[in-house]
């Protein structure tokens, strides 16, 4: 349980205020503890969070009332935000609820493309779609171009947005 602890919730530094010096008011500490804990909390959300829309599209064997061009644009600010972590060795638990979205995300059009016969380019699509993955994330990607990919994400969200609800569609 220490080794957890001082691997994935506290520095040797913070561990040692809290446990050996029993210090539990270190505010930087405290500070720290309680943004690695949000970090894993909303992770543990991101896991479950578009299930119950997949669960709902498997029962009705239907993707009617999704909007793909808007589960599309998405998928494009999650990439956005997990190379640009990735490129800069940011922490799991800073963008780890990223990856589990892009999952479910992508399961989503998966199944909209499943349920409109289209599985041929249901497959199609998430072939091209890890691919693109990959190149984010390996390394060949310019930093520069990840940061105004990075930067770009408000932009998609609300173009994503704008799809979704222009044609009542979510």
């Amino acid at each position: 349980m220490d080794n957890f602890i001082q691997t994935h919730l506290l520095s040797e530094n913070c561990y040692d205020e809290f446990f050996i010096k029993a210090n539990f008011l270190d505010v930087p500490c405290l500070k720290a503890l309680i943004s690695k804990c949000l970090g894993i909390l909303i992770i543990i959300g991101a896991v479950i969070v578009k299930l119950p829309q997949i669960i709902k599209m498997i029962s009705a064997k239907s993707g009617a009332g999704v909007s793909l061009l808007s589960q599309v644009l998405e998928l494009v600010a999650l990439t956005a935000t997990i190379s640009y972590s990735v490129a800069n060795s940011f922490p799991f638990s800073a963008w780890g609820e990223g990856l589990f979205l892009v999952l479910q995300t992508s399961t989503i059009c998966y199944l909209v493309f499943y349920y409109d016969n289209k599985a041929l380019a249901g497959i199609a699509f998430l072939v091209v779609y890890a691919a693109a993955l990959y190149v984010f994330l390996s390394g060949m990607v310019p930093m520069n171009i990840l940061w105004s990919f990075q930067s770009s994400n408000i932009a998609i969200i609300i173009g994503s947005k704008v799809s979704c609800f222009s044609k009542s569609l979510c």
